[in-house]
This record gives structure tokens, sequence and C-alpha cells, in this order.
């Protein structure tokens, strides 16, 4: 286990051009702590899980999430789960993530279950369909990128989104969740600062790596990467990288951006 450990902090400590380090995005292999035992407390199962989760781990300092979402969706034919984002206010604001992602795009589908905004965005000419994305529900179509933006700690069934996700994916499409990151330095702030953490009052949960890798277990996908995204200056690079040596380096990461693929027959 040492060699694999140490393995995933050389990835983390070396720069490439693009200032993003970690391993290929594109492995399909699964870990599944069943295999183990019944027990999800096994030693060897959550000793071995450590290093597999670092060498999923990809952090990109060039980028902020966006624009990480985006270059994943450019040319490619997109289904965006939960448009919306509450309330009407956003389609006009230039970081609403639909229309950038929209932007980009061969093919843009969103789904939503607010009826009376899915209307409204259809008459601007979005291509937006009233769908309960934890139903059974198939669109009948298939896509290259199915993507969860900050929807998955909304819901009741965490697992019937990620099926549905799933079912709409072609064999070599990604579903990209993104949700926040609630152990890092933002988070952490709020809970000094008031004693408990307050946060969007309509989330029903937290998310981490490993609890992704249960959720795509049990949805029959397969949790292959996770991504840390965030804009940094060249110094702030540099700063950074030294101070990551003594603190856990997704403290600074205020959003996980988890990735999951059809599951392999292997």
């Amino acid at each position: 286990m040492a060699k694999h450990v140490f393995r995933a902090c050389r990835s983390l400590l070396c720069q490439r051009n693009d200032c993003s380090f970690g391993q290929s995005a594109c492995m399909s292999e699964s870990f599944d702590w069943t295999r183990y035992s019944d027990d999800p407390n096994n030693e060897q199962a959550r000793s071995d899980a450590l290093p597999w989760l670092l060498s999923r781990r990809h952090i990109h300092l060039t980028r902020d999430l966006l624009d990480y979402v985006c270059d994943r969706a450019r040319d490619k034919g997109v289904l965006d789960i939960g448009v919306v984002s509450h309330s009407a206010s956003t389609f006009d604001d230039p970081g609403w993530r639909h229309a950038r992602i929209r932007q980009v795009a061969a093919q843009c589908v969103g789904v939503d279950i607010l009826e009376p905004l899915v209307r409204e965005l259809n008459q601007r000419g979005y291509d937006v369909r009233v769908v309960d994305a934890t139903s059974d529900a198939d669109l009948g179509e298939r896509f290259e990128i199915v993507f969860i933006g900050d929807t998955i700690e909304h819901v009741d069934n965490p697992v019937a989104l990620l099926r549905f996700a799933g079912r709409h994916l072609t064999p070599e499409g990604r579903v990209l969740v993104t949700t926040p990151n609630a152990f890092s330095r933002k988070f952490y702030r709020r809970f000094r600062r008031l004693g408990t953490p307050i946060v969007n009052l309509d989330h029903c949960g937290w998310f981490t790596p490993t609890t992704a890798l249960e959720l795509g277990r049990r949805a029959g996908i397969d949790f292959v990467a996770y991504h840390l995204a965030k804009r940094y200056t060249p110094f702030a690079r540099w700063r950074h990288r030294i101070a990551w040596r003594f603190s856990p380096v997704e403290f600074a990461f205020p959003d996980y951006i988890f990735e999951f693929a059809r599951q392999s027959e292997n």
C-alpha cells in the first residue's frame, strides 16, 4: 500500500504544462468493497480504498469548475440535469451553467421538474424537458456527457438520480456530478464563525469521494475519477504546492466533480 500512496503523492506534486495532475480520467475499472467482505469496515478494504481514490484524483489549477465542465462538454451531446437553478433570475446571469454548456456543446438537452420555468426556457429557444430525473423515465436519446450540476445534494434519492444518468449514457459516455465539498476551508470557516454549519436549506446530504464510490456501486455505474478545479495565479499555484505538503489538498477546493462511467463488464 505504501508504494501506491507514494505514487499518488508524487503525482500530486509533479507539474504538467496544463497545471493539471493525476492519472488518466479514462479509467473505467471501479473499486468494490464487497469483493473483500460483507463488512464495509473491513480493514483491508478500507486500506486499499485510500490509494485507489488518490490515484483517481485530478487537480486542475488553471481553470475553474465550469471551465472544466465546458471543456469536457465541448462538441459533444450533453444532457444537463436540473437546469433551472431555483429561479428564472439566473437565466440572464452570464455565469448560468446551462447557457455556458449549450454554447460549446454540439447538442444540449436539459431536464427539470419546474414546469413553468421549463416552459419559459423553451420559449427562449432552449431544449428543456419536464422530467423527474429520479424516475424510471427514458428520453429515448443517449449522450456523451450527462451533467448533474449541484443537484445531487437536493434530491431524495441520489441512487435513482445516478441510475437515470447512467441510463442515458452512450457506451463511452461520462456522468459529471458537481457538489459542494463540506470539508473544505469555505465551510470550515462558516462552521467556526457560526458554531454549526448553516448551508442551503434545501440540501439534504453531503457527498465525498467515498460516498460517491458507494452511490455508483448501488446505481450500477462505475465511479472512475474525481476532480478538483480552481483557477490560481502562477504564484498561488507555487505557494499552494508547498502548502499541500503539510495540509490536505482537498481542504482548498469548495467543490467536487465526480466522474462516472457505464459499468465495465470485467
